[in-house]
């Protein structure tokens, strides 16, 4: 591995695309055209595709645009797990996590060429991206959703997954984090029933780590308080018919989880993480 020193030699840092997919055929194409160009190398794993998400990677496989297309399937039992084994697939020094539903905007584009060029990149261990979420065709302003930023861009060398859903990267004790102005566009919700499908598998698995005491007493008030905090209090009233629609479905999906917990039947441990 790099020792992580500042580029004197005059050659690029070679970096590598995480993702882990499922039934990604309409967003990915998109996703590595943005990617092309820019990073070296892709590693992904599929978690149960059964549309023509495999048939892409495969054709991707055979072309030139990256030097190396490494997947492989598994079947998902939490995210975290997903994306460790798309770490290992992993042999550059550098890896940057994305997902199907996002897109590197010109400017990132421009900016990680030049840092790997450059060598700047080697001045932090890792960085932090700006985003921008879009919601059926908007770009969305409201406190929930605008000025976010998220690590994506980090050494390889000692990171790691952590979290069964809303999995975040840990990086080695001491780690260094700098920033970038290139915005990422996530395209979070581009169709009502695909992004519910994923909700829906999202609270199957947020519902093993919560307490059906918790479920109870939350389910009455689930959609009239996840409403009041998303579209009043956090300002998605500002983006007129998405905010609506986002801040509702994620109303939505609390509920759910909390119907999951209180139906679910206590099975053996040795079940309950079993494949999604």
């Amino acid at each position: 591995m790099e020792t992580g020193r500042r580029n004197t030699d005059g050659t690029m840092r070679k970096l590598t695309a995480l993702l882990i997919v499922r039934n990604e055929e309409t967003m990915l194409p998109g996703c590595l055209d943005a990617l092309a160009g820019v990073v070296d190398r892709l590693a992904v794993v599929d978690t149960g595709s059964h549309d023509r998400t495999t048939s892409l990677l495969e054709a991707e496989s055979r072309r030139d645009r990256f030097e190396t297309v490494a997947w492989e399937q598994h079947a998902l039992t939490d995210f975290a797990d997903a994306r460790n084994r798309a770490l290992v697939l992993v042999g550059t020094p550098w890896c940057l996590w994305i997902d199907a539903d996002e897109r590197l905007s010109a400017g990132l584009r421009a900016e990680l060429r030049r840092i790997a060029r450059d060598g700047t990149i080697d001045d932090a261990d890792a960085w932090s991206l700006p985003f921008r979420v879009h919601v059926l065709g908007r770009a969305m302003t409201c406190r929930e959703l605008s000025d976010q930023r998220h690590v994506r861009l980090f050494r390889t060398a000692g990171a790691a997954f952590a979290g069964a859903v809303h999995e975040g990267l840990a990086l080695p004790e001491g780690a260094r984090i700098g920033g970038l102005s290139g915005v990422v566009d996530h395209r979070t919700m581009t169709s009502w029933r695909t992004y519910w499908r994923k909700v829906r598998r999202y609270t199957q698995l947020e519902s093993g780590s919560r307490s059906r005491l918790y479920a109870l007493g939350h389910l009455p008030i689930a959609l009239m308080a996840g409403m009041w905090r998303l579209y009043v209090w956090r300002g998605c009233w500002r983006d007129g018919w998405p905010g609506f629609v986002w801040a509702g479905t994620s109303a939505m999906g609390s509920a759910l989880r909390d119907l999951r917990i209180i139906t679910r039947r206590r099975r053996p441990s040795s079940d309950r993480q079993g494949p999604i």
